[in-house]
């Protein structure tokens, strides 16, 4: 995984009474005071770059954790874990296998730390039904995770919880009810919990809902609540989430009450886009041990857009003397770190898969790693079993080793979901460049009278519009397989591109790799 190094602490130009701060940061054990300009300059995002939105965070001692939406890939909810916000490793995931009661649309995960004790409360798709809250519990963060199903399923959608405790210690979940998919208000509502906080009990409210004539538009969504000086503190993000079309922004609201009367900033949004990152909202606090709040959200790279999905970001939230919030000074997430060039190499050697690889919800593969080759078995039924990586750059190199006792069709693909894809795949002694779309799979390019033991196959990415695959009988010498092919399509409404490995053919036959890398430009 690429990891990116951030301030701990930044300056903050203050939104309202008109003078700016320095501040004190830890850049690589060094310490060192900046002005706002250098902090600026110096503060890096994505924290955690790639497909990674609505993301979640909560701190247990001197360790903080994340979780994000995985959508349609599996496994369920991965899990980060840091000491100092910036560097960030894998940590496993909140579900290693997908809870049976979902089919999918696995989002917005909150993770909640309650006097010690831990909780997910999550979105999946209900068997047969609608969108769903459901909760799970563990002992410790990094699980193991025991799902409880279910909480609140209205028949138009329920979405985005969050967990808060009133002035009184009662518990509350909070969460949206989707109307915006029936062309319907949005409300957000809080209702009590039972004591262990996975039933709803007493009656349900309203605390917000979208006004359509102001930045929200036809949505509010993604509440998460916080005290700070006795009040509390409602964000919030409104408007459209995703694509090429988005406008989604990030709102606060604050009251004396839970349950209100609620006041939005009149400032609001206190997040929008700015010259690097578009589409910026739906996000978690944290407290650091020394009382600073830092706010982590996601927004989409300027650079990089949709094919690399909407990553995480983190800032700092700050209070202005009249009791409003603002988020790195209300000027937008702060600007993307210049990472230098990176390479995922993985050489397959472990026992177990490595924990960035997904794949699709519903179609677990049947795969083996171990002793420098990773072999997936094809399921047959017209299915393609892969599994696949996040990118963390628009402008990228991948490649693999097949081997020549692949049975099925090995590729190399580049994935939106799964049935939207591209690959260059060798079975045989034949090669193929193939496409598949809503209209059926589609072979672009094809040679035969590959008789070399070992081929290896390359994709190159161009802004992430553009693909180009090669081959090579050495792993020195490069042919193109092709043409160009134009990608712009292949990006799902909600999540970006992935590369990956595929099998496909007659059930039980596989594809054998060795050696896949990844290098990000």
């Amino acid at each position: 995984m690429f990891t990116s190094l951030a301030v701990t602490s930044r300056g903050i130009s203050q939104r309202r009474n008109g003078f700016r701060l320095g501040a004190t940061i830890c850049v690589l054990g060094v310490m060192a005071t900046m002005s706002v300009a250098q902090l600026q300059s110096a503060a890096t995002n994505p924290v955690i770059p790639g497909d990674h939105p609505d993301p979640t965070i909560i701190r247990v001692g001197t360790e903080y954790w994340t979780a994000s939406t995985s959508g349609d890939w599996s496994p369920q909810f991965a899990l980060y874990r840091s000491t100092d916000l910036s560097h960030w490793t894998p940590a496993g995931a909140i579900f290693p296998h997908q809870p049976e009661w979902a089919t999918g649309s696995f989002w917005a995960p909150e993770l909640v730390n309650d006097n010690g004790r831990i909780l997910v409360y999550y979105v999946g798709r209900k068997r047969g039904g609608p969108l769903c809250v459901a909760a799970a519990t563990a002992k410790r963060v990094e699980g193991p995770f025991t799902d409880h199903g279910p909480i609140v399923c209205e028949p138009d959608g329920s979405i985005d919880p969050a967990f808060m405790r009133d002035e009184n210690g009662m518990p509350y979940l909070l969460w949206k009810e989707d109307g915006n998919s029936q062309r319907k208000p949005t409300p957000i509502w809080a209702q009590p919990l039972t004591d262990d906080l996975l039933h709803l009990t007493g009656e349900k409210k309203q605390l917000i809902v979208n006004e359509p004539t102001s930045w929200e538009g036809g949505v509010v969504e993604a509440p998460y609540m916080m005290r700070h000086a006795g009040r509390y503190y409602l964000f919030y993000a409104g408007n459209s989430c995703c694509g090429t079309q988005c406008n989604y922004a990030e709102g606060v609201a604050r009251a004396d009450h839970l349950l209100g009367p609620w006041e939005k900033d009149p400032a609001n949004p206190v997040i929008g886009p700015n010259e690097w990152w578009r589409c910026p909202g739906h996000g978690t606090a944290v407290e650091t041990p020394s009382g600073s709040d830092y706010f982590l959200y996601h927004a989409y790279p300027v650079k990089g857009s949709i094919y690399l999905g909407r990553e995480s970001v983190l800032d700092r939230i700050t209070w202005s003397a009249d009791g409003w919030p603002a988020v790195n000074g209300g000027n937008g997430p702060h600007r993307p770190s210049l990472q230098p060039a990176g390479e995922v190499l993985d050489k397959f050697r472990a026992t177990r898969l490595d924990a960035e690889w997904r794949w699709p919800v519903n179609h677990e593969p049947n795969v083996a790693v171990g002793r420098g080759e990773l072999t997936l078995t094809a399921t047959g039924e017209g299915h393609a079993d892969f599994v696949a990586r996040t990118l963390t750059s628009p402008d990228y190199t991948a490649g693999i080793e097949v081997m020549a006792n692949s049975g099925a069709l090995a590729s190399i693909a580049v994935i939106g979901n799964e049935k939207h894809s591209t690959g260059l795949g060798r079975r045989g002694e034949s090669l193929e460049l193939w496409r598949m779309d809503e209209n059926g799979r589609h072979v672009l390019w094809q040679t035969d009278g590959v008789k070399s033991a070992r081929v290896w196959l390359k994709v190159s990415s161009e802004a992430g519009k553009r693909l180009a695959y090669s081959y090579s009988l050495d792993g020195k010498k490069w042919k193109a397989a092709g043409g160009a092919i134009d990608v712009t399509n292949l990006p799902q409404w909600d999540q970006g591109l992935r590369v990956g490995l595929l099998a496909e053919g007659n059930a039980g036959k596989t594809a054998i790799f060795r050696e896949f890398s990844l290098e990000s430009k």
